[in-house]
């Protein structure tokens, strides 16, 4: 029976966990802190269509995604508010990229409308200045630390065995392939080691030495709260904010940061600050379109790290270190595509046979990008 460790205990590792958890292997789920402390503690949270640059593979994906979320949500085992996502544009570019982006979603077979001022006031957004705005209205948001409780809690039941506040410090290896783990609490032997790491993969991936194109961009968030007057759906604005209504009183403001050009390699367990910059967008944006929210307080904030690749698409592929494994680089949608990365990694591991849909996410299509390493 063959050893398989899982390093990382959010939404991806634990989504690994629980569809492994009835393979003829013996799985073990490492996490250095407690289950979702990490980037999905810190996740806007969405599960969605929504795609600045849409593409037929990640749509697939996604949508493989979505039937298992659905068949779950719909068992009463997890948590959905469908608020949809409403996609602004201001400029006359934006409202061509908009165009596009509708266009391109219907050859997918998702047929979209573009709202006019008129129609996004009705969502309680002040429209004055606004071209249109592409609506997803099957967009809503989930529950991550549900989400994580159910997967750990089915993979324990099943015989995975789920350690938390555990430290992978090394990796063993021999004749180029894996053998096992050293923690903070002792050697784990293994046959496969897959780095579901999040922010950390790319310090998980030096003590082996695998080399990947993988870099931070920061994920700013506000808890605004107040007596909040009518619902607000996930909307972006072209300046790069985006808003949700988060239960009857809050409402979150973030930023959404994927571009690997503007990324970095950081430091994920520094404590990162909010930028004063972001308040002031903030500020302007909601004294433009949400005047409802100026009486809201700042009551909570936090700044969490997403791990971005060049192309925007995760990493899913073996590396040149036998039995090590890459699941990592969500650009921020892990939520959105968790079960779909568990379901098709687990097939993998227990058939041998490597499903279609990752072949477009292996790490050779990153021959002579930039690695981990800034330039």
């Amino acid at each position: 029976m063959r050893n398989v460790v899982i390093i990382g205990g959010g939404i991806i590792g634990t989504s690994i966990a629980y569809q492994l958890r009835e393979a003829d292997c013996d799985v073990h789920l490492l996490e250095k802190d407690a289950l979702g402390a990490g980037t999905t503690a810190k996740s806007a949270a969405m599960l969605t269509h929504h795609q600045e640059e849409p593409d037929r593979k990640t749509h697939e994906l996604r949508e493989r995604a979505w039937e298992w979320y659905d068949r779950r949500i719909d068992e009463g085992a997890l948590e959905f508010d469908q608020i949809g996502t409403l996609h602004l544009a201001k400029s006359d570019a934006e409202y061509e990229t908009i165009r596009e982006m509708q266009r391109v979603f219907g050859s997918f077979g998702l047929d979209l409308n573009i709202l006019s001022p008129a129609e996004i006031a009705e969502h309680g957004i002040e429209s004055d200045g606004l071209r249109g705005g592409l609506w997803f209205p099957e967009d809503g948001v989930l529950d991550p630390g549900g989400i994580v409780q159910f997967f750990a809690g089915d993979a324990r039941r099943a015989g995975v065995t789920v350690e938390t506040d555990v430290e992978v410090t090394g990796i063993t290896t021999d004749a180029g392939a894996v053998t096992g783990v050293e923690t903070s609490d002792g050697f784990r032997p293994a046959d496969v080691v897959v780095n579901a790491a999040g922010p950390w993969a790319p310090g998980v991936n030096e003590l082996v030495g695998v080399d990947a194109p993988l870099r931070h961009t920061e994920g700013p968030m506000l808890v605004l709260t107040g007596d909040r007057s009518g619902s607000l759906p996930f909307v972006f604005f072209e300046e790069g904010l985006y808003f949700r209504e988060e239960g009857v009183s809050q409402v979150f403001a973030g930023k959404l940061a994927t571009e690997y050009g503007e990324s970095e390699r950081v430091n994920p367990n520094r404590a990162l600050s909010i930028p004063e910059s972001m308040y002031d967008q903030v500020d302007t944006t909601t004294r433009t379109h949400l005047e409802r929210l100026l009486d809201f307080d700042v009551t909570n904030e936090w700044n969490g790290l997403r791990l971005v690749t060049p192309d925007g698409r995760c990493i899913v592929d073996e590396t040149r270190v036998d039995g090590y494994i890459l699941a990592c680089g969500m650009s921020g949608y892990g939520v959105t595509l968790a079960p779909a990365v568990g379901e098709l990694l687990a097939e993998w591991l227990t058939t041998g046979r490597k499903p279609e849909p990752l072949e477009t996410l292996g790490l050779g299509r990153f021959d002579g990008v930039a690695s981990t390493a800034n330039d």
